[in-house]
C-alpha cells in the first residue's frame, strides 16, 4: 500500500472518529437535525397504529361550551360530572385540570363531597420551574378538594429546544413526596398495582419502563391526534354517554376546545392537545411499548459511525467513482433501514451522526483520493500509456511508488531493433508507400513489445528501443524481453509474406538485447519535452549487440548477462563469438536465440565443435568444419568463421590470444 493510501486512510479516520465525537458531545444542530428524523419515522414511516380502547378522553370541548357557557365552569358542573362517571363504572378518573382558587363554599363543598363519595377521581399538580432547572412555584387544587380526592399526579410535559414533546418525567418531587405523572399513575390504576423506582428505570406491575437517570422517558407515540375514545363533557353531565362506553375504562378529562387547551408539539401533529400526549404515555406502558435511547443505542451508534465511516472511505478509495455513488447510496439506506427497523422495535438509533460519517468520509476520501491519487493516477496513465501496455499502466496505479520518474538506478533488459536494408527498400517506394509499410511495421512490433508488458521507449527511424523490468519491476524482465523479439521476428515474416504477395519487397529484422544496470526516469528539457528512457553503458551495449546481427548473419543476439537470467533448458541458444564491441575493453560472450524449446538441430553441435576448435587456434580443421556447416546448412555465422579461420591460418593472431573477436564498428 502506497504512503498517499495510507495517509488518506489515517486522516479520514481521523475524520470519522470527530464525527463520533461530536455524538458524544450530543452537538445542537445535529441532534435538532436527529429529533428531526426521530418524528420522521413516527409520522411518516410508521404512521399510527391501534390505540387501548380502555383509554377514554373526556373532552373539554366546544360543545361543552355552547351548553355550559364560558370556561371555567362551576364546580357543581364538575361534581355533577363526577357522581355521573362513577355511576357509569369509570375504573378511574385523572382530571387534568386545575382548581387553585375557591369559587363558593356551596360550589367547592358540592364537589368536595363528590370527589370523596367517588372515590377515583385524581386531582392534577403542576410545575413550574426557574432557568436553572429548580422549581420556582407548585400549581395545586385546593388542600379540600386534595383531601377529597386521590393521591396526585403531574401533568408536566417537558418539550425539547425544538418545541416537540418527545421525553416525559415519571416523577417529580413535591415537598420531598415523588409526584407521578398523570401517565403513570393512570397506568397503574388500570393495572391494579403501584410504581416503583429502580436505577433501571419505574416498574409497573411486569412492565418496567426504560428512563434516564432523572426519570424521564421517551414517548413512544402511538398516533395522531383523534385516534384515542373520545366524549364530551357534557354529554356525561347530562347522562348522553351509555354506561358501556365508560364501565371499566381510564377517564383523562381536558380541554380540546380552541383557545382553552394546551397545545402540544408532537411528531404527528404542530397542535396537539396536552390530554392525548398522556394518552399516547399511557398507552405505551400499558402494551410495554416503550422507547428507548440509551447505553446500548448508544454503544451501536458510535459502533456504526466508525464502521460506517469506515465502510465508506474503503468503498470510496476502491472503485471508481461511478460504482462507489451508487454502493455509496445503498450503504446509506441500508443504515436507514436499519436504523427504522430498531425503531419499531423500540430503540432510537440515530441516522444523521452515522450519514454524517458516510457522508464525511465519502467527501474526504473522494477529495483526498482526487488530491493525491486520481491526479497522480492522471499523470501516470498520461506518462506511461504511450510506453507501455495497459496491465503495466493498472500496475502502476495501484503501486504508484513503482513509478519513480525522478530517477533511480534498476537491472532491467533492453531490447533494439531495425529493419535491414530498409534503406534501400525506401528509396524504390514512393514517400506515402514507404509511410504506410513503415507505420503498419512500427504498429505490429508496438503491439507485441505492449503485449509482452515491454516498455516502448521511443522509435529511431525503422528501429526501435525497448526495455523490461522498469518502470514495473519484472523478475523475469530477460524472459519477457526474448520472448518478445522471437515473437517480432516471427511477425516480420508475416509481413514481409504479405509484402510478397502484392509485388513488394520482404524485409528482414535485426534485434539485439542485453540485460543489466541502468539509469531509468524521466530526462529532458523540464517544462519543455520529457521522455521516460533508460540511459548508460548497458544500453550502449544492447545497441552494439544489435548492429552485430549483420556481420554474423543474425536476427537475434543476445549478451552474456541475458543469458545468465534465462531459465536453464527453455531456449535454444548458441554461442557465436566473444566480441569486443566498439569503446569496449573487456570481452562479450554472445548467443544466437535460435527457438524457444524445442529439439536442438545437427549442426547446433557441429558449429560448437568447430567453434572450440577456433580458439584452440587449429584454424585449418575449424575451417573445414565452418566450410561443412556452410555446404550443408546455409550457415551464416559459419561462412563468417571460414573467412576468419582463412584469414589467422595466412596471419595467425598474437601469442596469448583468447579467442575474442574486436568489432571496428557500430
Amino acid at each position: 500500500m502506497g504512503r498517499s493510501k495510507i495517509l488518506i486512510i489515517v486522516l479520514t479516520l481521523l475524520m470519522t472518529f470527530g464525527c463520533a465525537a461530536l455524538y458524544y458531545q450530543q452537538n445542537s444542530l445535529l441532534e435538532a437535525f436527529e429529533e428531526k428524523t426521530y418524528d420522521f419515522r413516527y409520522a411518516t414511516l410508521r404512521g399510527g397504529i391501534p390505540v387501548d380502547p380502555s383509554i377514554v378522553i373526556v373532552a373539554l370541548d366546544e360543545k361543552s361550551i355552547g351548553e355550559l357557557g364560558r370556561f371555567p365552569w362551576s364546580r357543581t358542573e364538575f361534581a355533577r360530572f363526577v357522581t355521573a362517571q362513577k355511576a357509569a363504572g369509570a375504573k378511574a378518573v385523572f382530571m387534568d385540570v386545575f382548581f387553585p382558587e375557591a369559587e363558593s363554599a356551596h360550589a367547592d363543598g358540592a364537589f368536595a363531597e363528590a370527589l370523596a363519595a367517588a372515590g377515583n377521581v385524581h386531582l392534577a399538580t403542576a410545575f413550574e420551574f426557574a432557568a436553572d432547572g429548580s422549581v420556582s412555584s407548585v400549581v395545586r387544587s385546593l388542600p379540600a378538594l386534595r383531601q377529597a380526592s386521590g393521591p396526585s399526579f403531574h401533568v408536566n410535559l417537558v418539550p425539547d429546544a425544538d418545541g416537540v414533546v418527545r421525553w416525559t418525567p415519571l416523577y417529580l418531587v413535591d415537598e420531598d413526596e415523588g409526584v407521578p405523572s398523570l401517565a403513570l399513575a393512570a397506568s397503574s390504576a388500570l393495572l391494579g398495582v403501584s410504581p416503583e423506582p429502580s436505577e433501571y428505570g419505574v416498574t409497573v406491575g411486569e412492565s418496567l419502563i426504560p428512563t434516564d437517570s432523572w426519570l424521564f422517558t421517551l414517548i413512544n407515540y402511538a398516533s395522531p391526534p383523534g385516534s384515542f375514545a373520545k366524549v364530551s363533557f357534557v354529554d356525561v353531565v347530562e347522562g348522553r354517554v351509555g354506561e358501556a362506553e365508560l364501565r371499566d375504562k381510564i377517564l383523562l378529562v381536558g380541554a380540546t376546545a380552541l383557545g382553552i387547551y394546551d397545545m402540544r408539539v408532537t411528531p404527528f401533529s404542530n397542535n396537539s392537545p396536552g390530554v392525548e400526549v398522556h394518552a399516547n404515555i399511557i398507552d405505551s406502558i400499558l402494551h410495554q411499548r416503550f422507547m428507548q435511547r440509551g447505553s446500548l443505542e448508544s454503544i451501536i451508534d458510535l459502533i456504526g459511525i466508525l464502521l460506517l465511516g469506515v465502510v465508506a472511505a474503503f468503498i470510496t478509495l476502491s472503485l471508481r467513482h461511478s460504482i462507489s455513488l451508487p454502493l455509496i447510496v445503498l450503504l446509506l439506506l441500508a443504515h436507514g433501514g436499519f436504523a427504522y427497523a430498531a425503531f419499531l422495535r423500540g430503540h432510537w438509533l440515530s441516522m444523521v451522526y452515522p450519514t454524517l460519517s458516510v457522508l464525511v468520509a465519502f467527501s474526504a476520501t473522494a477529495y483526498l483520493r482526487f488530491f493525491f491519487l486520481d491526479r497522480k493516477t492522471k499523470q501516470i496513465r498520461g506518462m506511461f500509456s504511450s510506453y507501455v501496455s495497459s496491465k503495466v499502466v493498472d500496475q502502476l496505479v495501484r503501486d504508484p511508488s513503482q513509478a519513480r520518474i525522478g530517477g533511480e538506478s534498476r537491472t532491467v533488459t533492453i531490447l533494439f531493433s531495425d529493419v535491414q536494408n530498409y534503406t534501400g527498400f525506401s528509396e524504390n517506394l514512393p514517400p506515402q508507400e514507404v509511410v504506410r509499410v513503415l507505420n503498419q511495421y512500427l504498429a505490429e512490433m508496438t503491439h507485441i513489445i505492449m503485449d509482452q508488458e515491454g516498455t516502448l521507449d521511443k522509435f529511431i527511424g525503422d528501429g526501435i528501443m525497448s526495455f523490461w523490468g522498469a518502470p514495473v519491476e519484472q523478475p523475469n524482465h530477460a524472459e519477457l524481453a526474448v520472448d518478445c523479439g522471437l515473437r517480432m521476428i516471427a511477425k516480420m515474416e508475416e509481413l514481409g509474406a504479405q509484402w510478397q504477395a502484392r509485388g513488394e519487397t520482404a524485409l528482414s529484422l535485426r534485434i539485439g538485447l542485453n540485460s543489466g544496470e541502468v539509469v531509468v526516469g524521466n530526462i529532458g528539457a523540464e517544462g519543455k519535452k520529457m521522455e521516460y528512457t533508460v540511459i548508460g553503458d548497458n544500453v550502449n551495449l544492447a545497441s552494439r549487440i544489435e548492429g552485430i546481427n549483420k556481420p554474423y548473419g543474425t536476427r537475434l543476439m543476445i549478451t552474456e548477462a541475458t543469458r545468465q537470467l534465462l531459465p536453464s533448458g527453455v531456449y535454444r541458444l548458441r554461442e557465436i563469438d566473444c566480441v569486443r564491441v566498439k569503446g569496449k575493453q573487456v570481452a562479450q560472450p554472445i548467443f544466437e536465440v535460435l527457438d524457444k524449446g524445442g529439439v536442438p538441430a545437427p549442426w547446433e553441435s557441429a558449429f560448437a565443435s568447430a567453434l572450440t576448435l577456433y580458439r584452440e587456434r587449429r584454424f585449418g580443421a575449424a575451417e573445414e568444419a565452418f566450410a561443412a556447416l556452410v555446404a550443408d546448412y546455409d550457415d551464416p555465422p559459419s561462412r563468417l568463421y571460414v573467412e576468419r579461420c582463412r584469414l589467422f591460418r595466412e596471419e595467425p593472431p598474437p601469442e596469448g590470444w583468447d579467442g575474442s573477436f574486436t568489432a571496428r564498428e557500430k
